[in-house]
């Protein structure tokens, strides 16, 4: 009875209409996901869904925040759907493709000529061909089956097979994606060179996501390299996880796309930051100055005072442009005195010189764990496997022998042509030996 009720409900969960309804419903609420901002903060939505001007003359950030429309990957309906069209896929694939592989793999006979009338191709042998026939179908990589006067032999059966597997490359997609967004986590950080740090800054955290307890990572280095023309062509970070008692897990160079990747773990080079400016003073003080960056257009600059107002009475200001070593000094109304590098002493009076140590820089990581990923690497690749195997061509031929003669039809599901051209090649070497 137990069984019998499953049965009924997995009937109903393959049905074709309800899965295309599931996948029309979900294409449609990922294409809301596109329109709608995701996981920003509550003050966002009130200010750009406002109860005075709703989008669409209905939606406001009231309506968002009750159906979870600013998380709506991970909104409980949302995964309900999701598991509906998965168990759709699955019960089609247990009740229907599955048995269908058993059902093309049983030896089909037919028992009369006039049953090989309605196949795609027919002709006739001479009483005595059956088994030469039967030596060249094997020779064309069919499997042939012979029963008194009756012979049945297919090719492909793999081609039937795709199917079924495009249905559980699905459903591994389903469950990887699903799982990463759970349990997968997002932080973006600037980090100074020299700095241990912990995971923090989380932007995206998933319901059942946790944080790794013992784990850090360092920033040994940071440096950019330039083209020709004084441009940054691409920066670098020299990265090592560590343990908590300071054990080196792993060390890696890494820079735009070439991410550091351990247990699931990613850290993307993302950006980088100027964040002061180390010197020091005639008195031999070192001081770090902190720097304020300015954005104009698609240039970056930063910008710091001088602390020599007790030595020459007035503000001197530096003005950095990026990385090279390169910086600008001006007085306070904005004359350029000197153009220097780090490392050099620059002499501002006859007794009075400063020496520009360094730059304190900050490099920009993306953390990312997603725990799902393998199983939808796994599910691209059987997807691409079933791609593959569906155009391997599933063919059938018949044989009947009859009084006078043997009749032979056939048929196939794609490349009606080849098979037409497989079949009549099959005949010419089996009349070729009675010549």
């Amino acid at each position: 009875m137990k069984n019998k009720y499953l049965t009924t409900i997995a009937k109903k969960l393959a049905n074709l209409q309800l899965a295309i309804s599931l996948l029309f419903t979900i294409g449609l609420i990922i294409a809301i996901g596109t329109i709608i901002e995701q996981d920003q903060s509550l003050n966002f939505y009130k200010q750009n869904y406002s109860d005075i001007s709703p989008m669409f003359g209905f939606l406001t950030w009231k309506i968002i925040i009750f159906l979870g429309l600013d998380k709506i990957y991970t909104v409980w309906w949302f995964l309900v759907l999701l598991g509906l069209f998965a168990a759709s896929l699955l019960s089609c694939t247990l009740t229907t493709q599955l048995p269908s592989i058993k059902t093309f793999k049983i030896w089909k006979f037919y028992n009369k000529p006039v049953q090989l009338k309605s196949l795609s191709i027919t002709d006739t042998l001479d009483r005595g061909l059956f088994n030469s026939f039967a030596y060249y179908c094997n020779d064309n990589n069919y499997h042939f089956f012979r029963q008194n006067k009756k012979g049945y032999a297919y090719s492909g059966l793999l081609g039937r097979v795709a199917p079924a597997v495009v249905h559980i490359s699905i459903i591994l997609l389903l469950i990887g994606s699903t799982f990463g967004s759970l349990g997968g986590y997002t932080a973006q950080q600037f980090v100074p060179r020299g700095e241990i740090t912990h995971i923090q800054n989380l932007t995206k955290f998933g319901n059942i996501s946790s944080l790794p307890n013992d784990l850090s990572f360092r920033i040994n280095d940071f440096w950019i390299t330039y083209t020709k023309d004084l441009k940054t062509d691409q920066f670098y970070s020299d990265l090592s996880l560590l343990t908590n008692q300071g054990k080196e897990l792993k060390r890696k160079t890494i820079f735009v796309n070439e991410p550091l990747l351990y247990n699931n773990i990613a850290l993307y080079q993302t950006d980088w930051d100027i964040v002061g400016l180390k010197v020091k003073l005639p008195n031999n003080e070192i001081f770090q100055i902190p720097v304020k960056k300015i954005t104009k257009g698609s240039r970056k600059f930063w910008f710091c005072s001088l602390p020599v107002d007790k030595f020459l009475g007035k503000t001197l200001s530096v003005v950095i442009n990026d990385l090279n070593g390169q910086f600008f000094i001006y007085d306070s109304k904005g004359i350029l005195l000197q153009q220097s590098r780090i490392g050099d002493s620059v002499y501002l009076s006859d007794d009075l010189n400063i020496q520009f140590l360094s730059f304190l820089t900050n490099t920009g990581l993306q953390i990312k764990s997603d725990p799902g990923i393998n199983t939808v690497y796994l599910s691209f690749l059987l997807l691409m496997l079933s791609i593959y195997v569906s155009f391997f061509t599933y063919s059938q031929i018949w044989l009947v022998e009859s009084t006078q003669k043997i009749i032979v039809g056939g048929t196939s599901n794609r490349a009606v042509l080849f098979f037409q051209q497989q079949f009549r090649k099959i005949f010419k070497r089996v009349t070729k030996v009675v010549r």
